[in-house]
């Protein structure tokens, strides 16, 4: 019985008569787009007792350092554990790419490459053997577990370990040798070893099984519970990000369109009731004043938000002119913010001599964002991304921000700053997306100049 896993831009299936798994690459497939259909073939390589697996290049690939870690940890070993001994890749004529992908398997699974599907046949014995093979086949397929224990020269209480030796020490006098009679009897030896090992019986069970599973949608309801195994955590982190935006996108059309968007992110609690006070009384129109709570850097275990990151990102769909960040967390963000410096005398002139003897401008440079960006990945265990060598980047100071330094002005305005033993500040900026220059001076200025009102 063929088996078949499809999905985008990834094709696995188990191939009956040639008795190969087939992975066919048929787009540009990055991250879960080819791991989860890859760990398809893999199982499927064990539920079939399958030798022999091929990958056809239909398209371009560029796996990432992470893509490359992930089938050298996960899928290797995955697919020596089912018993893989063959890869075979088929490939257009794009030899670079295919050095690549065959230097991942290097040493530790047989690599072969093939033009097409008719010399995957020709190269694995599976079309030359096949009638020859058929009288074995016939000798084997009524064989009971205790009859093929007993061609193996084993106890009928012999465990899975004896097995699999007896059947190592069987096979490799014929194990590589390509004359029809070496190759029949190889064969024989994994047939009887597939009934010894109860690996037919168990999977004529699941054949069984699934020939009375229901279908929903076209696949099989084993199959939808497998996908959903393997992407429930990208599904809900799509659903949080969709659901923010739509419900960010229904408060813009229900509020008539706001004429300003403010977002507060960092570690804290905020009640925006008398920021948007404030800005209404500057005749700004129903603007929008949103906040995020997000722990960064996490270095004293402090419980947070799952999908902060996420919400910030959706937060963005409301076009904000103003960020507003702890003094701890905007470190962490530096590509969301735009230079100020155009805008700094204009804020200044705009502040009370209260609020400017309160604030002072923050500089970071790319190189400083680089650093941070590291340390964020060494808090959260993020190994699927390598650092950055902060040298390669300018050391140029920008202008991201001011800081209103006052923890009280800070509290002034609904902000309380959740940090353990640690009072903080905040720090004002325009987003990089903003394109209203007056807008976030007027915002910047408005807010500011309420803490000391």
């Amino acid at each position: 019985m063929d088996e078949v896993f499809d999905s985008v831009n990834v094709n696995a299936e188990y191939r009956k008569d040639d008795d190969i798994v087939l992975v066919v690459l048929k787009g540009k497939a990055v991250r879960d787009d080819f791991r989860t259909p890859l760990m398809h073939a893999a199982d499927m390589v064990m539920r079939h007792s399958c030798k022999v697996l091929v990958i056809d290049f239909r398209t371009d690939i560029e796996p990432d350092e992470a893509d490359i870690k992930w089938c050298q940890k996960i899928l290797v070993p995955n697919l020596k554990k089912n018993g893989l001994e063959t890869l075979v890749f088929i490939d257009n004529g794009n030899i670079g790419r295919l050095k690549e992908g065959a230097s991942l398997f290097e040493g530790k699974i047989d690599t072969k490459v093939c033009k097409d599907i008719e010399e995957v046949r020709s190269l694995t014995g599976s079309a030359a053997s096949k009638a020859d093979g058929e009288a074995g086949d016939q000798k084997t397929v009524s064989m009971t577990r205790e009859e093929a224990l007993i061609y193996m020269g084993l106890e009928a209480d012999a465990d899975i370990k004896e097995i699999d030796d007896r059947f190592w020490q069987m096979s490799k006098k014929y194990r590589g040798k390509t004359d029809p009679e070496s190759i029949a009897k190889e064969d024989e030896i994994s047939a009887v070893y597939d009934i010894a090992s109860g690996r037919r019986d168990r999977r004529a069970a699941e054949e069984t099984r699934r020939s009375t599973e229901p279908k929903y949608f076209g696949r099989y309801k084993s199959d939808w519970k497998n996908i959903i195994h393997y992407n429930w955590k990208n599904w809900i982190l799509w659903a949080v990000i969709a659901v923010s935006a739509i419900a960010i996108t229904i408060g813009f059309i229900t509020n008539t369109k706001s004429d300003c968007s403010v977002i507060f992110f960092g570690h804290m609690d905020f009640d925006n009731t008398y920021v948007r006070e404030v800005l209404e009384a500057q005749e700004i129109r129903k603007p929008y004043v949103g906040s995020v709570n997000i722990v960064v850097p996490n270095d004293q275990e402090i419980p947070q938000e799952e999908y902060g990151n996420e919400m910030f990102n959706a937060q963005f769909y409301t076009d904000p002119d103003v960020l507003v960040s702890d003094s701890r967390s905007y470190k962490f963000y530096f590509n969301a913010f735009k230079d100020l410096t155009p805008l700094y005398d204009r804020i200044m002139e705009g502040l009370s001599d209260e609020a400017k003897a309160s604030v002072e401008p923050i500089y970071m440079s790319e190189r400083d964002a680089v650093k941070y960006q590291n340390i964020m990945n060494t808090l959260n265990g993020i190994i699927d991304i390598e650092d950055m060598d902060p040298d390669m980047f300018p050391d140029t100071p920008v202008m991201i921000g001011i800081e209103l330094k006052d923890p009280e002005k800070v509290k002034r305005l609904g902000v309380d700053c959740w940090w353990k033993e640690r009072e903080t500040t905040l720090v004002f900026g325009q987003c990089v997306n903003s394109t209203n220059d007056d807008q976030t001076v007027l915002v910047i200025t408005t807010i500011i100049n309420s803490a000391f009102n």
